[in-house]
């Protein structure tokens, strides 16, 4: 899960972006953005350099035109856990009406008019009816949201008196502490947060599904129904893990493979020990992953697993991720060969 930032203006706004983004952040990225809305040499900070800054995080996306924008809301606003969206979307590189009916074959020359320099509005429209938008969707106004949050418009006015969004959903740029409160406090972002050196290593070097995987294991590791379920994922993302070993260890994949399969078990642990590529601790920690994974796949009904047995294997399987990041960063893809 993310969050998506929709700001046109981004580097009129960096202070604020640094105000509500902090905590996913960092302080050397915080630096650079600094740097760039410090420059002084007369040139105007790229807001490509600045959307590119916070999207390192992997947590925070940004754009800053409509269309991108209404793009992301209609096909992908499912991966998002908070939408942060300015009102006015066209103040840069002002968009036209061809270029939106391309994404969204309802809009139409009345909606062009009734929505410019309200873009958000319309974002919300697509929305409102799709999820429950007062739980993750707010706007950003320039405007008092005290004396005309709502700017007199009957649209967003029926909204709230339906119960659909709320004026506590608006906040005034440059007041949005009680924001930065909502978006510092949103469970999974925190879990990802916590956790972003893991899931950067199994994203960086399997892909995106191996850390959707793990993420899921690390949200639902609590929850009895879900303990079978953990365990073979669990085992998933260590074989994956070893597979993609076999293809940047040197030899290890003529040793380790068999039929096109890298062996899990001890011929696999102990070649890898004897050679030097993992200390005591992994090696155990590999033992526990292969032998408890492989034995409640065999005995299904097994009562002997509990939430406890998933941690425990969570733990192990962070350090087994952390020697992964290790060897990726070692060896090259292919060099198993």
């Amino acid at each position: 899960m993310k969050i998506l930032y929709v700001e046109d203006e981004l580097t009129k706004n960096i202070p604020g972006i640094i105000r509500l983004f902090e905590k996913y952040l960092g302080k050397k990225r915080i630096r650079r953005l600094k740097a760039l809305d410090e420059d002084e040499s007369g040139y105007e900070a790229d807001p490509n350099e600045i959307k590119a800054i916070v999207e390192e995080t992997n947590i925070v996306e940004v754009e800053y035109r409509f269309p991108e924008a209404l793009r992301k809301v209609v096909c992908q606003h499912e991966k998002y856990a908070l939408l942060i969206i300015d009102r006015n979307l066209a103040e840069y590189e002002a968009y036209n009406f061809e270029e939106v009916a391309e994404i969204d074959s309802a809009f139409s020359d009345s909606q062009y008019e009734r929505y410019f320099e309200r873009e958000g509005d319309y974002l919300l429209h697509k929305l409102v009816y799709k999820t429950d938008a007062m739980s993750c969707f707010y706007l950003l106004t320039g405007n008092s949201i005290h004396s005309d949050p709502i700017r007199g418009h009957d649209d967003i006015s029926t909204l709230i008196d339906f119960g659909k969004f709320s004026e506590k959903n608006f906040f005034e740029k440059g007041n949005e502490a009680e924001l930065q409160k909502i978006i510092e406090n949103v469970p999974i972002l925190n879990l990802q947060n916590e956790n972003r050196h893991y899931l950067n290593i199994l994203r960086k070097n399997i892909g995106d599904k191996a850390e959707d995987s793990f993420l899921k294991i690390l949200e639902e590791r609590d929850d009895k129904r879900r303990i079978g379920d953990n365990l073979k994922e669990t085992r998933n993302i260590y074989q994956q893990i070893l597979e993609e070993c076999s293809e940047r260890i040197p030899g290890m994949k003529g040793r380790c493979v068999d039929r096109g399969n890298v062996i899990l078990g001890k011929t696999t642990i102990d070649w890898l020990s004897n050679n030097g590529h993992i200390n005591s601790i992994v090696r155990n920690f590999c033992f526990s992953i292969k032998t408890i994974t492989s034995d409640y796949g065999s005995h299904p009904n097994t009562e002997d697993a509990t939430t406890d047995t998933v941690n425990s294997l969570v733990y192990a399987l962070k350090d087994v991720i952390g020697w992964f990041g290790k060897i990726c960063a070692r060896y090259s893809r292919g060099a198993g060969d």
